[in-house]
């Protein structure tokens, strides 16, 4: 039951801050500044998106390769920093690989972002 409630409450955190987000953009009705900054980041993904989703490959031939890739990659770093760990009495767990693992796509994305 205690964690009803953790989640409970996370979820009520996520809402009032939704609601403040929108309350800051309704309070600034020219968008400029920061609030034209906190709606391309918020609203502007979706329209990149929705404009050149079409134009992204999804066959397998194209994207199937990169991501073994990707994952292998993943495994020997992980390999390579658990007995870096282990040789300097330290603790490295599949977790820790993971999320520098994924750093990769996050800058991937980036780039879909940023354009030039």
């Amino acid at each position: 039951m205690n964690r009803f409630f953790r989640i409970l409450r996370g979820l009520g955190v996520f809402a009032l801050l939704l609601l403040g987000f929108v309350m800051l953009l309704m309070i600034t009705p020219t968008f400029d500044g920061y609030d034209l900054l906190l709606f391309h980041f918020g609203v502007g993904f979706w329209f990149f998106l929705s404009e050149h989703l079409t134009s992204m490959s999804f066959d397998a031939g194209t994207w199937g390769p990169g991501l073994g890739a990707f994952l292998l990659a993943t495994l020997l770093a992980h390999r390579f920093l658990s007995r870096w760990a282990a040789r300097t009495s330290r603790h490295w767990s599949i977790s820790t690989t993971f999320c520098l693992a994924l750093i990769v796509p996050v800058l991937f994305v980036i780039t879909f972002i940023i354009p030039g």
